[in-house]
């Protein structure tokens, strides 16, 4: 049996573009897996440039600074095999004048940009392996920049400054290891895909096939992510080594849990989820963390992460938010505690003669139980203020929308004047169904630099909040909170259902309908009333304005709103 060697799974937490930060990390992690005697360090894809890169990668000077950083970084462990997640890229010729986006050129005209895996060995880059399968659905626009090799030419190597000659072969992509292991490097959707490079490696030599991989979490994903590197590694009758991303970009997470699969389908080894870990693996011995079985949990997990790495990456180490004493402002203070410790988070509490005197006391409290700043500012004589403003133009004496938004947009305007003056982040608080269903105020509790819960289905939102309590052992959010009937509190006795139906029966349509994309008739075949499907499929169409101006929502769902659903504001299919 051929020598498998100590592999180094090097699941860390990238940032996009920060190519020195980036390269500093790949360079610590290689040494101290060096230390702990890898033969093979592996880290995740696109891990030198952060993933997704977006349009970073029409900049010429950040795809020849991302080159200098491998290069970089092979000279600084030239003792050891590492496997980088980066971009390849050829120049283009005669380009001057030309469309960026040229139709002939399919994508940017100055340069063909390849998603690949550099092999660093003996103090150089000794070859590119290139992403062949490039996914272009939900999230992922990998088509707009980057290209697949030519037909049955799968990737390319060699000099990374000389131009391709000739066809270059799939068998490139088949590594020596020394002691007869040969390792067959796949990247990401290229695991994904039936038929594709990683069953064809075993013909090839490879005794192991390498995936690196930058795959988003959302709920249930982790279960069907294991059956599918099962599926391969079976397919194969090859061992497996799985390196994922970890960490929150903008609107996505990924969730780590990086593995390896040997020949049965059974996890010899499991890093752990939503944190890095540096995690090396032999025959002989391996780490396997607890597989998380609980969705609530991995949700959550989820949701702090996001929290986390958005503030700190974008250079704040602050939050504050609205607390009305509702529920949905009490899920999104406990996650932030979580993420960002309670000395970091204010709650801001901005009553007005609508607001209930539990209500109050319940936002006050659940500051109390958290550990966090509150601070209480009534808006009534602000919202006088308003309407003595334009009573000569309307009237406002009844609480109608155009009164009730007024209430919402000056919360608005608070909490972005402490965001101003204090530098606070501003985080958003409302859920998934009051966005889906346009239940929220544009400039009002749409206000924030990020929406943490946006794509939490109500029902969701009250299972988290019974998990955290039942976690601490406590009642951390206030038992008022969870019992009383959701209501936004703008004008007398308003409850939620006075305008949507129950939590339950919305967020199963929104389900069909968002994520499943369902038709309307085909939700009615499953037994809801007609005339409330039309109601609530009209809603969300409707409200694709507003959703368009929200803040970044945090992905948890399969079909989130924001960059992984791109529908026209400007809409009269009604389907």
């Amino acid at each position: 049996m051929n020598k498998f060697p100590r592999i180094a799974l090097c699941q860390v937490n990238a940032t996009v573009g920060d190519l020195g930060g980036n390269a500093s990390k790949i360079v610590d992690w290689t040494r101290r897996a060096q230390d702990k005697g890898a033969e093979l360090i592996i880290f995740p894809e696109l891990c030198l440039t952060g993933y997704p890169p977006k349009d970073l990668l029409l900049k010429p000077s950040f795809l020849k600074e991302q080159r200098e950083r491998l290069g970089e970084i092979a000279g600084a462990v030239p003792d050891v095999t590492v496997i980088v997640g980066c971009v390849d890229f050829e120049p283009r010729e005669n380009t001057k004048g030309q469309n960026i986006f040229d139709v002939s050129a399919k994508v940017s005209a100055r340069s063909r940009l390849y998603n690949a895996a550099a092999v660093l060995r003996g103090g150089r880059i000794e070859r590119y392996v290139h992403k062949t399968h490039l996914p272009n659905y939900d999230v992922f626009d990998e088509e707009r920049y980057f290209e697949s090799p030519q037909k049955n030419a799968t990737h390319f190597f060699g000099d990374p400054e000389k131009p391709r000659q000739g066809t270059p072969s799939s068998q490139e992509a088949i590594v020596e290891l020394g002691g007869g292991t040969k390792a067959g490097i796949t990247i990401c959707e290229d695991i994904w895909v039936q038929d594709g490079p990683a069953a064809r490696m075993k013909a090839q030599g490879a005794s192991l096939i390498v995936n690196i991989s930058a795959s988003p979490f959302y709920k249930g994903k982790f279960r069907a992510r294991v059956e599918l590197l099962k599926t391969r590694v079976k397919e194969a009758e090859l061992p497996l080594i799985y390196v994922n991303a970890v960490g929150g970009q903008d609107d996505l997470v990924f969730d780590g849990r990086s593995m390896v699969v040997v020949e049965k389908g059974e996890i010899a080894a499991l890093a752990k989820g939503f944190e890095e870990e540096l995690l090396v693996y032999s025959r002989e011995t391996a780490d396997k963390h607890k597989v998380e079985s609980e969705e609530v949990a991995e949700v959550w997990k989820a949701l702090v992460l996001g929290i986390k790495d958005y503030v700190h990456k974008n250079g704040f180490s602050q939050a504050a938010l609205g607390v009305s004493g509702g529920i949905d402002s009490a899920l999104v203070a406990a996650l932030a505690v979580d993420a960002l410790g309670a000395k970091n988070v204010l709650g801001v509490a901005m009553p007005s003669k609508y607001t209930s005197r539990q209500s109050l006391k319940d936002a006050l409290l659940l500051c109390n139980n958290l550990g966090i700043k509150s601070e209480p500012i009534p808006i009534d004589e602000l919202v006088a203020s308003y309407h003595k403003t334009l009573v000569e133009t309307m009237d406002l004496s009844k609480p109608d929308v155009t009164a009730q938004n007024i209430q919402a947009r000056i919360r608005g305007n608070i909490l972005m004047a402490f965001s101003n003056k204090f530098g606070y982040l501003v985080l958003a608080t409302g859920n998934k169904s009051e966005l889906a269903t346009g239940y929220a105020t544009l400039y009002g509790d749409m206000s924030g630099g990020l929406a943490p819960i946006g794509d939490v289905p109500k029902t969701l939102v009250y299972a988290l909040a019974r998990w955290f309590n039942a976690r601490e052992k406590t009642d951390m959010i206030p038992v008022g909170i969870l019992e009383r009937a959701p209501s936004a509190e703008l004008a007398p006795n308003q409850r939620d259902q006075d305008d949507l139906p129950p939590y339950d029966v919305l967020d199963k349509i929104l389900e069909m309908y968002v994520e499943e994309d369902l038709s309307s008739e085909e939700i009615v075949e499953r037994g809801f009333d007609p005339a409330l499907v039309h109601s609530i499929i009209r809603r969300i169409d409707r409200a694709e304005y507003k959703r368009r101006q929200a803040a970044p929502i945090l992905k948890i769902t399969p079909r989130a709103f924001g960059f992984g659903r791109r529908m026209p504001i400007t809409n009269k299919y009604e389907g």
